[in-house]
């Protein structure tokens, strides 16, 4: 074994010069990163209560759709392309709801529907879908498809087929 590495000094010296140089790095680098993150999570917090206020104010209905939900309400694919339709602002002549019987399956009520919509731009189909899968969880999107229209650039002809299935 070597030499110094028997020397007790070395240790004396070396222990304590390890503690203070990793107190140092605690005080110095550790303890502000952590302050900013936490600054920054404060922050996002207050940002999204702001957010959920806004929600709330805008859709007063979603605070209590769990609760209306789990009271017996039943989904219908009629009343529900209509609210979102309005919410996305396509015009009721533009699409056209096919809705099939509810098929029953190990206990479980399977609802499908075919939703066609004749002229729609893609960011407005975005919101249409998107509106309809946040809203709906049990919703899904099995088929989407779109063809360009000749008239203009971004006229768009949709057609859906959604499968409402609750858990």
């Amino acid at each position: 074994m070597k030499a110094y590495l028997k020397n007790l000094n070395l240790y004396y010296l070396c222990v304590p010069a390890a503690t203070i140089l990793w107190v140092v790095f605690i005080m110095t680098v550790s303890l502000p990163a952590a302050d900013k993150k936490w600054d920054k999570a404060q922050s996002d917090f207050n940002k999204a209560q702001d957010i959920i206020a806004k929600i709330a104010a805008l859709d007063p209905d979603r605070l209590n759709y769990k609760a209306e939900k789990a009271g017996g309400g039943k989904f219908d694919y009629s009343s529900a392309i209509e609210e979102i339709a309005k919410v996305v602002a396509i015009p009721s002549s533009s699409y056209s709801l096919v809705a099939r019987r509810p098929v029953v399956s190990g206990g479980k009520e399977k609802k499908s529907a075919d939703v066609t919509i004749s002229t729609v731009d893609i960011e407005t189909l975005a919101k249409f879908i998107s509106q309809m899968l946040l809203r709906w969880s049990d919703l899904e999107c099995d088929l989407l498809s779109i063809d360009r229209l000749p008239a203009g650039k971004n006229n768009w002809k949709a057609v859906m087929k959604f499968t409402y299935a609750p858990k």
